[in-house]
């Protein structure tokens, strides 16, 4: 018997090989219009300006994901204070990240900072999330442990934090089936785009 959910696992296959195919200086390439056109459009989202936020989580590049790491060094000079996601139980924490950071690996391998200060995502003024997938309406297929999901489930779109989803172009796809678990985000942005939810 066929899940309904095959259609979605198989498409997070086929895009995680996409971006995962980009070769070191793409990706540094897409990481620097990344910068450029985030710089361009977070003022231009109603509710929270970057100029006003002093919380921000973001994430450290995995499995081919575009890196947010001078997004991390711009905020930094502006001296906001950047978060990363810590896995805790099903859910997500944020842990303050500085150049002073120590690092542990969580469950999946990936890198987290060691603290015992979290803070909880409603607490953070933007958060940028990762996406496996995305469409033109907002849409975003991420990879499918919901963590992201449980964190956000009962955020309201008009409370904090923002939820931004970044993504190379390439992991655009024309329609995105989305089910009723998915959190809405409020923008999507790749090296090229903004799209406003």
């Amino acid at each position: 018997m066929t899940s309904h959910l095959d259609p979605r696992q198989t498409l997070r296959r086929q895009l995680r090989q996409t971006r995962r195919s980009l070769s070191e200086d793409e990706q540094l390439n897409a990481s620097i219009a990344l910068l450029s056109n985030l710089k361009e459009q977070l003022n231009s989202l109603d509710s929270i300006k970057v100029d006003s936020a002093q919380h921000i989580a973001l994430y450290l590049s995995n499995d081919g994901e575009i890196s947010p790491h001078l997004l991390c060094e711009f905020f930094w000079l502006q001296n906001i204070e950047t978060y990363l996601p810590v896995v805790q139980s099903k859910q997500l924490t944020f842990a303050r990240y500085t150049a002073e950071t120590i690092w542990q690996k969580n469950i999946f391998g990936i890198k987290e900072p060691v603290t015992t200060e979290y803070l909880s995502g409603n607490k953070l003024d933007i958060v940028l999330l990762p996406l496996v997938g995305f469409d033109s309406k907002g849409g975003r297929l991420g990879m499918g442990g919901g963590f992201y999901d449980r964190t956000f489930a009962n955020k309201r779109a008009d409370e904090k934090p923002l939820l931004i989803g970044l993504a190379h172009d390439c992991q655009e796809v024309k329609n995105l089936p989305v089910e009723g678990w998915d959190v809405p985000l409020q923008a999507i942005i790749t090296p090229t785009q903004f799209i406003k939810v």
